[in-house]
């Protein structure tokens, strides 16, 4: 089980910045850019996306065949 991290936060209404304070400073989870995902759920986008490239290949390649 991951343990989970908190870093120190300040809402930009609480900040002063001519003294450079947080009037409330308050600790939460860090922000993440992209959600944590399983192996399972990983191999399944990748399928998907190689799936896509694939199509795209393949029409490339009709295209080609037929002079397009």
């Amino acid at each position: 089980m991951e343990e989970t991290i908190l870093v120190l936060h300040c809402k930009a209404s609480d900040f002063d910045a001519s003294t450079g304070q947080c009037a409330y400073p308050f600790y939460g989870p860090t922000p993440m850019l992209l959600p944590p995902i399983d192996v399972e759920e990983g191999l399944l986008i990748s399928a998907a996306i190689a799936g896509m490239w694939g199509v795209g290949y393949m029409i490339r390649q009709c295209r080609r065949v037929l002079g397009g």
